[in-house]
């Protein structure tokens, strides 16, 4: 098996706008040499606050600085190889920033209505797994 000693986890946030979207990133992937959709995310620093990390990364990523965050679960997709978690967020009331991409990170941040994004995930054509868990349980949980 593959571990990834010293990895300190991972975050992604479902962001949702004051009129209902969903704030979704869109990036090339080389492993899977694709252009996909996916959530605000990234690793944490060594000793960093998942909360805050999300935080972090959710206003780098995105210009947007979410005042009110809350954590949806978490889960590892390859437990069975991987010692990594990703917690994942909910974040609403964003207060538009600056975007502060890391060097060589290039994205474009979309915003899409929650109906729309479902039936996107329903229907296979979002394949990130974290996109799919968090919008789902934000959905479950009654905050989209």
């Amino acid at each position: 098996y593959f571990y990834l000693e010293g990895t300190t986890g991972a975050v992604a946030t479902v962001g949702v706008t004051p009129d209902g979207q969903l704030v979704l990133t869109r990036q090339y992937r080389h492993p899977i040499r694709q252009v996909i959709y996916d959530l605000p995310a990234g690793r944490l620093h060594p000793g960093e606050d998942p909360l805050d990390g999300a935080r972090r990364e959710f206003e780098e990523e995105t210009g947007y600085y979410p005042e009110h965050m809350e954590n949806l679960g978490e889960y590892n997709q390859f437990p069975g190889t991987l010692r990594v978690a990703t917690t994942l967020f909910f974040a609403r009331d964003l207060r538009p920033t600056c975007q502060n991409l890391d060097d060589g990170e290039e994205l474009d941040v979309v915003l899409k209505p929650v109906s729309e994004v479902l039936s996107l995930i329903a229907n296979n054509q979002y394949i990130d797994g974290s996109l799919q868990l968090g919008v789902l349980l934000a959905h479950l949980k009654g905050l989209i």
